[in-house]
């Protein structure tokens, strides 16, 4: 458990930052940040419901220095999470970003980047929710691109990933680790559509050592200059050598329309596919399909006003011992926010929540309700 006073964050920032911000203002940008919600179902409990106030302060640093054909990126930040009730929640997440954008010659380029975030896992997929699970995730990757001349690229790469959490997950979920590499070919127009196929081989560890194979196709199209169509469909494969009855392969993907409607008003519409191992005695994997919208009214230069729903399907999948599950939730998540930008320097917001499932499992409905206030300074 840890303890912070108000305003530690924003000490430490301005004693911390002062010395890179007068180094160079052109290059560096701070940012510091204060929100409070509450929420009336913590838990995401289908009975007794408990609120609870989680107070987050961010202090944050963003780097970028272009030299040449080179560009180096930094993004770092520390956040405290503090808990009215449950102060064992509590914690302080140190996340970062960090990239070279690199290139050999223009028609030669590429990235490295590395990021790690810390979060808490939601209480409804720990095994046990009253005890605090916190997630830690490191990506890595390399990154190259080579423009062969005209509209074709050949591009390839090498990633590493671990998500590692604190406490077990339900479904016997485990920490996860994997390596991959991948190699694909993409065409770009001019006009801003490309499509792109790529081909990528992992292996790693979650609960048994496992092997995946991704083929992946994914594009954009602009329509017009005011509608943009993106598009993905992948087909999957993972294998696990020790425990065979779990393996499971399908179909994923995404289609995402952007619409500029007028100056002031935009929309955001898509459907999205995705699978996730989920090891029980009657599940290999979960099918998880969701619709979701997003119009955004920019009021006036300083104020917006957003809304977001998203309404999805979650179905176990599979037949590991011959008897298959058939849990099916239901979930909805619906949210309306207002921005007010008062000085260019800050931001305030609120935000109006209300996320929901229901599911032909006994005990596994719930309803929570939240409310957020949150101020934003950029220097």
């Amino acid at each position: 458990m840890y303890s912070v006073r108000s305003g530690f964050l924003l000490s430490a920032l301005l004693a911390g930052g002062s010395g890179a911000w007068a180094q160079s203002q052109d290059v560096v940008a701070l940012r510091s940040s204060l929100s409070i919600l509450n929420n009336d179902n913590f838990f995401s409990a289908s009975a007794n419901p408990v609120s609870e106030r989680v107070t987050t302060q961010t202090i944050g640093v963003r780097v970028a220095i272009p030299e040449g054909l080179q560009r180096f990126e930094l993004d770092a930040s520390l956040t405290g999470n503090q808990h009215q009730t449950y102060t064992n929640f509590d914690f302080i997440a140190q996340n970062y970003s960090a990239g070279w954008m690199w290139s050999v010659t223009p028609q030669f380029h590429g990235s490295l980047t590395s990021a790690r975030t810390e979060s808490l896992n939601a209480a409804i997929d720990n095994a046990n929710p009253n005890v605090r699970n916190k997630n830690t995730t490191q990506n890595t990757a390399l990154s190259a691109v080579y423009e062969m001349g005209g509209p074709w690229q050949l591009t390839g790469g090498v990633s590493n990933s671990n998500s590692i959490n604190e406490q077990a997950l339900v479904a016997g979920q485990s920490d996860n680790r994997s390596t991959g590499v991948n190699a694909g070919v993409r065409y770009v127009l001019g006009s801003g559509s490309s499509l792109a196929y790529s081909l990528q081989n992992a292996n790693g560890t979650s609960t048994n050592d496992y092997t995946s194979t991704t083929h992946d196709i994914n594009g954009v199209w602009v329509l017009t200059g005011n509608t943009t169509l993106n598009g993905r469909i992948a087909q999957l494969q993972q294998r696990y050598g020790a425990t065979p009855q779990f393996d499971f392969s399908g179909v994923f993907g995404a289609v995402t329309v952007i619409w500029r409607v007028s100056g002031k008003l935009s929309m955001t519409a898509g459907w999205q596919r995705d699978l996730a191992s989920y090891q029980t005695s009657g599940t290999t994997h979960t099918q998880t399909d969701a619709f979701s919208f997003g119009p955004l009214w920019q009021i006036s230069p300083k104020t917006s006003l957003r809304l977001q729903h998203r309404n999805a399907v979650r179905d176990d999948q599979g037949n590991p011992t011959g008897i298959p599950a058939t849990r099916q939730d239901r979930l909805q998540d619906t949210s309306i926010s207002f921005s007010w930008q008062p000085r260019p320097l800050a931001t305030l917001s609120a935000a109006l929540g209300e996320a929901s499932r229901s599911s032909n499992a006994a005990n596994a409905d719930f309803v929570a309700r939240t409310f957020s206030v949150a101020v934003l300074f950029n220097f």
